[in-house]
This record gives structure tokens, C-alpha cells and sequence, in this order.
């Protein structure tokens, strides 16, 4: 990585912490919905899976220390090991898996990121919580999943708009 880079990695950072904070939650789900995975899925395809990893687990790193980064403006050890930090660790999974696959097909890339973030989610949700898994998949990944298909597609479309002016100002 270049130090020249930073900035970059530090904007990808910002990004995913303005997610967090654009969050609300409903009366039946401890998961909050957020923009987070919108700009995970910007992130991804834009930088490598290094990148990516870095990015991320920054996030990570400082809502462990306790800033308050994670939705709703949380942080803290409580925050990042509670029960949504399956779906916090599933962003490093799946960002990095997504990352990868991109260079294959974007789509699938994106659909496989969230499918890992709704498998790691939902497996902590239940341990955590002490639930049935089932209880966890319809609480914590059914009422998200037409929202995270949207964010999917949109973030797809900014991609390639983006991706058309990389390439003509790099001409």
C-alpha cells in the first residue's frame, strides 16, 4: 500500500461510518437498518480486497475502542461483540469475498457478500440471543432483504457510471 493511498482508505472509512449514522430501527428487530451496506458494497468494488480489509477492519477497530461508529452511534466492546456483531464482522468477510469476486462478475460478488453478512449475522444473532435460528432468520435477515437487493443494484449503477469517468479522466 502507498501513502498516497491513505487518503482514499480514510474517505472508504468515512463512508462506511456515515452509513452507520443514516440508521432506525422497527419495533420487531434488534438490527437496525442502515446505509452501511450500501457503502460497503462502493467500497468493495472500488479497492482491492487489501484495501478492503483495511478499510473495514478500521471500522471495526475504532468501534471497539469504544468511538461511536456502528449505527446508531454506538461503540464499544458491547456494541461490537452484542448481538449485531455478526453482521459487523460479516462486513470484513464479506467485503474482502466480495472484493475478490468482483474481477468475475460484480453481481454475483455483491449477492455473495450478502449472503456471507446474512450467515454470520444471523448465527450470532441466535447465539447471542439465545434464539431459534429460524427466529433469527426472520427478525434478523427477512425484513432486510429486499432493501439490501435495492442496495445492491443501486450501488452496482453508481459503480459503473463511476468506473466510466475513472477511465475518461485516466485518458
Amino acid at each position: 500500500m502507498k501513502v498516497r493511498q491513505i487518503p482514499y482508505l480514510a474517505l472508504g472509512l468515512a463512508l462506511l461510518i456515515l452509513g452507520s449514522y443514516l440508521s432506525f430501527y422497527l419495533p420487531f428487530t434488534q438490527i437496525p437498518f442502515t446505509l452501511q451496506v450500501f457503502f460497503l458494497f462502493l467500497i468493495t468494488l472500488y479497492f482491492s480486497p487489501v484495501e478492503t480489509f483495511f478499510i473495514v477492519f478500521a471500522y471495526l477497530l475504532l468501534g471497539g475502542i469504544g468511538l461511536p461508529v456502528f449505527a446508531g452511534g454506538k461503540g464499544g466492546l458491547n456494541a461490537l461483540f452484542g448481538p449485531t456483531g455478526g453482521y459487523l464482522f460479516g462486513f470484513l468477510i464479506g467485503g474482502i469475498i466480495i472484493s475478490m469476486v468482483k474481477k468475475y462478475s460484480e453481481i454475483l460478488a455483491l449477492f455473495l457478500g450478502i449472503l456471507i453478512i446474512y450467515l454470520t449475522g444471523s448465527i450470532w444473532l441466535s447465539n447471542s440471543l439465545k434464539i431459534s435460528y429460524y427466529k433469527a432468520l426472520i427478525t434478523g435477515v427477512l425484513p432486510f432483504i429486499p432493501y439490501d437487493f435495492a442496495k445492491a443494484l443501486i450501488s452496482y449503477l453508481i459503480w459503473q457510471r463511476l468506473k466510466k469517468q475513472l477511465k475518461t479522466n485516466k485518458s
